[in-house]
């Protein structure tokens, strides 16, 4: 048996994990892994307890060919279909704004709230980013700011820390994981931003105070936080860290590093980027492109019935959202044969689901990491007899 490093999906920041293969490179088993939700993920995905790869319309399975003609019959019916979810690779991402740019659809990403937000104060402040390499060589202390939800600090640690001794000296500081909401922690960083402009305000608080002291002795300080974890107020977090860190950088290094882009959030952002100059959140119309990151929320649209058909794609996760699966309109879905058996429980009217190969599980891809600065090749790991995303919607153009 020999070892087989796999970049698992399944995380914005697609950590390399260990299994074990076969002399041909094959998956056999998986190692002890430091990830409990790629460990558990991945037994999920390579279940082979439910091998079901059938299509189902209407509550009955049916034939590959057939769903692929039906859902293709059901977008070109549609006026205004919108997509949404988005857990694709980048391969996936293109072929998702090529069938969109031809169908008059919304994009919106499952994580859309947060996305949005963030784009919203990149846009109107501006951004003092950092990259995981940068933090890696540069950065002597990192500073995880509020709750840690996604438990992605420990994945942190192990990207950042290297085994040889280099760089075991790096701190790592938990800032505002006390607080038990959002404004509390909103708070609490405004009365930090004012101290940092003023050492003499009086109203600057113990837990501040102590917190600054805490720092003073560091030279690179790199602020980590993950949107995900405060998606209604993400950009009013994003606009306080911005400015805690220009000041910062008056006289010392510093830089923010967002922890965002689970479910391939990133890369459905940067992919429609590139395709079109605009991120999620746009209508193509026959009047060209439109973005309104209030109107075109996928669950706004769906609950307000603004829409008059549902594409949920997601090749990540096997669930999908109550306001998704109990929406009025027609519902297309594509993504892990595991997803039928809740369409079936729900015992659904008027829905397609196609089943599509998962990227690094069952078909190469490739994902964007958190800090939108390297792409990273998946390889598969299983055969499978599903076709890829990218296949299916090619053959719907």
């Amino acid at each position: 048996m020999n070892e087989l490093i796999w970049p698992c999906p399944f995380c914005s920041l697609l950590c390399e994990e260990h299994l074990i293969s076969d002399l041909q490179g094959k998956f056999k088993g998986i190692e002890t892994f430091e990830c409990d939700k790629s460990k558990d993920s991945l037994c999920n995905f390579i279940d082979i307890k439910q091998k079901v790869f059938d299509p189902i319309c209407n509550g009955e399975t049916i034939e590959y060919d057939l769903a692929v003609l039906e859902a293709s019959r059901m977008i070109k019916k549609s006026k205004n279909p919108i997509f949404c979810g988005l857990g694709v690779d980048v391969g996936g991402a293109r072929s998702i704004v090529k069938l969109a740019s031809k169908t008059n659809a919304i994009l919106d990403h499952e994580h859309g709230e947060s996305l949005s937000k963030i784009t919203r104060s990149l846009q109107s402040k501006g951004a003092f980013f950092t990259s995981l390499s940068e933090i890696k060589s540069r950065a002597d202390v990192l500073v995880f700011i509020g709750k840690d939800v996604h438990a992605k600090k420990n994945c942190l640690y192990k990207k950042v820390i290297k085994d040889d001794g280099v760089n075991t000296k790096k701190r790592f500081i938990s800032y505002g994981n006390i607080f038990d909401s959002s404004d509390e922690l909103i708070t609490s960083l405004q009365n930090l931003s004012a101290f940092q402009k003023n050492k003499n305000f009086a109203a600057c608080s113990q837990y501040n105070r102590s917190f600054f002291d805490e720092l003073s002795d560091f030279t690179y300080i790199a602020l980590v936080w993950d949107p995900a974890n405060y998606p209604e107020d993400a950009d009013a977090i994003a606009d306080i860290l911005l400015e805690i860190i220009r000041d910062l950088n008056i006289k010392r290094r510093g830089g923010i590093l967002t922890l965002s882009g689970d479910d391939g959030a990133i890369t459905m952002q940067s992919v429609m980027s590139w395709m079109t100059g605009l991120p999620l959140r746009t209508s193509f119309t026959t009047r060209g492109l439109r973005h309104d990151p209030n109107k075109f929320s996928c669950k706004k649209i769906i609950k307000q019935r603004t829409t008059d058909l549902v594409i949920w794609v997601s090749c990540f996760d096997t669930e999908i959202p109550e306001y998704v699966i109990n929406c009025k309109q027609p519902l297309i879905v594509f993504g892990h044969y595991k997803t039928s058996r809740l369409l079936n429980f729900k015992n659904l009217d008027n829905f397609v689901f196609i089943p599509v190969a998962t990227p690094g599980i069952d078909i190469d891809g490739h994902l964007i990491r958190c800090d939108s600065v390297v792409t990273v090749p998946l390889k598969k790991i299983i055969d499978s007899p599903l076709p890829s995303l990218q296949s299916v919607l090619t053959r719907m153009l």
